[in-house]
This record gives C-alpha cells, sequence and structure tokens, in this order.
C-alpha cells in the first residue's frame, strides 16, 4: 500500500516498492491534470453533446491526415 497525500493505492503483494510508488505518483498526477482540466472548463458554456461532435470532427481530420501523409497509396 503506498498513501500519497490523501490517495491510498493498493497493489498486489509482490509488486516491487518502487514500482508501487510510480503508480501511486503517476495516478495522482492525472488526477491534478484532470481538476485544473475542470477548472478550465467550469464556466463554459459548450453542451456536453457538442464537445463529443467537436471530438469526432477533430478525430476524423486527424485520420484524414495521418491517412494523406502516410498512405502508401501515393
Amino acid at each position: 500500500m503506498v498513501v500519497l497525500g490523501g490517495i491510498v493505492v493498493k497493489v498486489p503483494q509482490g509488486v516491487d516498492d518502487r514500482i508501487a510508488l510510480l503508480i501511486a505518483r503517476t495516478i495522482s498526477e492525472r488526477l491534478k491534470t484532470l481538476v485544473e482540466i475542470n477548472e478550465a472548463l467550469k464556466d463554459s458554456r459548450l453542451s456536453e453533446e457538442d464537445a463529443v461532435e467537436l471530438g469526432r470532427l477533430a478525430k476524423k481530420g486527424r485520420g484524414k491526415y495521418l491517412e494523406r501523409r502516410y498512405s502508401s497509396r501515393r
């Protein structure tokens, strides 16, 4: 078990202490990032549906870009 701030992470017995600490730190950093994102977006007027649609459009556009760039069908 690793205690990091207010987070307790239980890892299976036999996992190296360094790995357990790395897991705990990674989780902690991800949570901090989520808090920062939530804070930045708290006043957003964008609906969840709009955000999902924008994500789909961005993914589609990125896919087309990567296909053009790396396709062997030139």
